[in-house]
């Protein structure tokens, strides 16, 4: 054959095939057998593949081509050996490539490159899986995987860019000791192992067998050596035994998105956290199909809506004057109920194995399981006069249903080995009829006491929700063996809630909180917050935008009138500061968590103390007390912060001293704001504390300054982001915060609640 340009060859034992490019773009396959003395022909079969073909590669036996435009395709070598020439299978397209240049296929994993820079990664052996992008790997020239590598400060992947060097896909964190590389060669010899060849600038040779060793030098030449070599024997040089941390400054923008993978039901919602973003940038939300999912700006945050069953991409591009566009992106599945557990499989089975520990992905795949039990234990029970009673029978069917479905979610999981970093939030649904303006919920104590297989109880009333803690079920009825609640929907878009006991007597309010979600479907209600008002007075209470609810959700305590308005605030000061900041505040802000100075201005880098600190968190958990009373010996009426102290103490939010005092205006250190962050997330949302504490802590250039208590929660704090690795490195856990790093931290805490 002529004007071959590459080939790629496979053989098992008594035939081989060669699958050829030529320079016209045409793939051709010839095979023949090995053995001949049996009478065989050498005399190979061709078949014609495919055209426009730019470039073949082949790794674990399966053959991959990247055409003209940009597309892959792929098909398994043994196909086409003359034994199996009856049983051909055409070439097939690979979902969700397009525009791609490079291909570099491998044993279990395998990456393209698009001409945006985007890297996509695969299992290598998935037929009909979408690949994932790695945003971190943007401009990559190559990928290095680390998969068995046991070294702790060892990540999965690696990224070799443009300055020479190897950066984690996890974190701005270089690869130690290997820097200037001019080029990097790999061979895959199982699944288990694959040995990586770094050539260096300085013409050294390092290699290395990602499950045996570090990377090591085997070829030292003599222009090298002399270049290196000490000037006096007892001072040696500064060589590759070093390893060096730098500082990096980021000047070009640089996103991520939340959550990574995202599972909707048609006409369901999911927020996208973006984060990482510089001032100056502004961000543009495209889907590359609208025809299954539309974007719209709900209370603050970019929102996705699922239209129709199928997958698509939804991209996240960010912009600042003088730099490149940077772009991420993650993939959506839009569902039905009845192949909404199948889905889920293949999703959680799409993910990478370097890829099956990274927070955001492992989240993302939390939540997408939560919706999958919660669509499995969806109830319709009858009305009995006008009401929805919650009988006792009502809610074992719900909770076995439950129960079936979230061990398949965590078997899903685990033998993809993800391991979760929270409990799975199990939610059983109680539907009702949407057309009905009015409902009243029936509640017995002893349905809903001591439960273990369910967290909470949704529901639906009309275009109201309501949702119940199981947890707090005690605290809610105190010595109330029924409570009923009735929500009507006025004209005018507000919702009337009275709480009563089974005689029909008024509660003016309860122990404890209830969720009630208001529908938000206005395209932009980024400073809206839920009212409540009883007729005399009228006050925001906060809420945030819950997607998978597609409402507004706050918690309430007592009888009265609930609706969304605008509460929108501005602080001048914080103009000028990165838009997460900014976000963080007029958020804050608009919910009432936060409020200014007499100046009307923030003042983002003032100390924080713990009087103001108690009050955001009192109301972000909404908390406040008027009945409440405290107990320190310095809180004294008629100071300002008193009913938030009382409330904190009361639902042990932040703690006092020894002495009997709280020290309202002391200083907030940061060990202490993250201890609080980390804590709510532990208790409110069952985030699991990691074992690997110092992996987290030893991204810090100065662990030693938090204290032991502190260690386990600042961990987690890292881990789900609450705080950031600062540029330099340092934590300085005992300085005191600024309220700025509060709201900052109180907002991600806020959207992960």
């Amino acid at each position: 054959m002529k004007n071959v340009t590459s080939l790629v060859t496979h053989y098992n034992g008594a035939y081989k095939v060669l699958f050829v490019l030529k320079s016209d773009g045409s793939v051709w396959s010839l095979g023949s057998e090995i053995n001949t003395t049996k009478g065989g022909s050498t005399i190979p079969v061709r078949t014609k593949l495919l055209d426009d073909v730019v470039s073949i590669k082949m790794a674990n036996g399966v053959v991959f081509a990247v055409k003209t435009d940009g597309s892959v395709w792929r098909w398994k070598a043994n196909s086409y050996l003359p034994n199996n020439r009856s049983k051909n299978n055409s070439p097939e397209q690979m979902n969700g490539f397009a525009d791609i240049v490079k291909i570099e296929p491998g044993i279990s994993t395998s990456y393209a490159y698009m001409k945006d820079g985007t890297v996509l990664s695969w299992s290598t052996a998935d037929t009909k899986k979408y690949p994932l992008y790695l945003h971190a790997a943007k401009d990559a020239r190559t990928m290095v995987q680390l998969d068995s590598m046991k070294e702790r400060n060892i990540d999965k992947a690696y990224a070799f860019r443009e300055d020479d060097q190897l950066w984690s896909v996890d974190n701005d964190k270089v690869f130690p000791e290997l820097t200037d590389i001019a080029s990097i060669h790999h061979e895959d010899f199982s699944p288990q192992k694959r040995y990586y060849y770094v050539l260096k600038k300085d013409q050294t040779l390092w290699a290395w067998a990602d499950s045996i060793a570090l990377p090591k030098l085997v070829v030292f030449t003599e222009e090298t050596a002399a270049r290196n070599r000490p000037v006096k024997a007892d001072k040696p040089t500064d060589d590759h035994s070093r390893t060096t941390t730098t500082t990096v400054i980021r000047t070009s923008p640089e996103i991520s998105l939340y959550p990574y993978i995202t599972m909707l039901q048609p006409g369901g919602k999911q927020s996208i956290a973006v984060n990482h973003l510089l001032p100056g940038t502004t961000m543009t939300y495209t889907i590359d199909d609208p025809s299954i999912g539309t974007l719209s700006n709900v209370n603050g945050t970019q929102v996705v809506k699922a239209n129709k069953p199928g997958q698509t991409i939804v991209r996240a591009t960010a912009s600042r004057a003088g730099f490149p566009d940077v772009t991420a992106s993650f993939l959506l599945y839009v569902v039905d109920s009845n192949t909404l557990s199948e889905t889920y499989y293949t999703a959680v089975q799409s993910v990478p194995v370097a890829d099956r520990q990274r927070p955001f992905i492992v989240e993302g795949l939390t939540q997408a399981g939560e919706l999958v039990i919660t669509a499995a234990s969806s109830e319709k029970p009858e009305l009995v006069n006008d009401q929805l009673v919650i009988t006792p029978e009502l809610i074992d069917r719900v909770a076995d249903n439950a129960r079936k479905a979230k061990t398949a979610v965590e078997q899903t999981l685990s033998e993809s080995k993800i391991a979760l970093a929270r409990e799975l939030v199990v939610n059983g649904e109680i539907l009702s009829l949407p057309e009905q303006k009015g409902f009243t919920v029936k509640l017995y104590k002893d349905s809903l006491l001591n439960r273990k297989d369910i967290d909470y109880l949704t529901v639906h009333a009309g275009n109201a929700k309501l949702m119940i803690n199981l947890a707090t079920v005690n605290r809610l009825f105190q010595s109330l063996p029924v409570i009923v609640i009735r929500l009507v929907e006025d004209n005018n878009g507000q919702y009337r809630v009275q709480f009563s006991d089974e005689q029909g007597q008024e509660l003016s309010n309860v122990s404890s909180n209830i969720r009630i979600i208001l529908p938000a479907d206005q395209a932009d209600a980024t400073h809206n917050s839920v009212f409540y008002t009883n007729g005399k007075i009228t006050q925001p209470i906060g809420g945030k935008f819950n997607p998978y609810n597609n409402g507004m959700e706050a918690e309430i305590n007592r009888s009265g009138t609930y609706f969304l308005d605008d509460n929108a605030k501005t602080f001048p000061d914080v103009d000028n500061r990165d838009p997460e900041l900014q976000q963080a505040v007029q958020y804050l802000g608009s919910k009432g968590i936060v409020t200014g100075k007499e100046d009307g201005n923030f003042e983002p880098d003032s100390p924080l103390t713990r009087a103001e600190f108690t009050a955001m968190l009192v109301r972000a958990f909404y908390a406040l007390d008027e009945t409440a009373t405290e107990s320190f010996s310095d809180v004294n009426p008629p100071e300002w912060h008193v009913p938030f102290i009382a409330s904190s103490e009361k639902k042990d939010i932040v703690k006092g001293y020894p002495d009997g005092t709280f020290r309202p205006d002391h200083t907030i250190s940061r060990e202490e704001m993250a201890a609080i962050g980390a804590r709510s997330l532990h208790e409110k949302k069952n985030y699991f504390y990691p074992s690997n504490t110092e992996d987290y802590l030893s991204q810090f250039t100065d662990p030693h300054t938090i204290s032991d208590w502190a260690r386990p929660t600042m961990a987690l704090a890292v881990k789900q982001r609450l705080i950031d690795v600062p540029a330099d490195k340092q934590i300085r856990a005992g300085e005191a915060v600024t309220r700025g790093e509060a709201a900052r931290m109180l907002y991600r805490l806020y959207l992960q609640l």
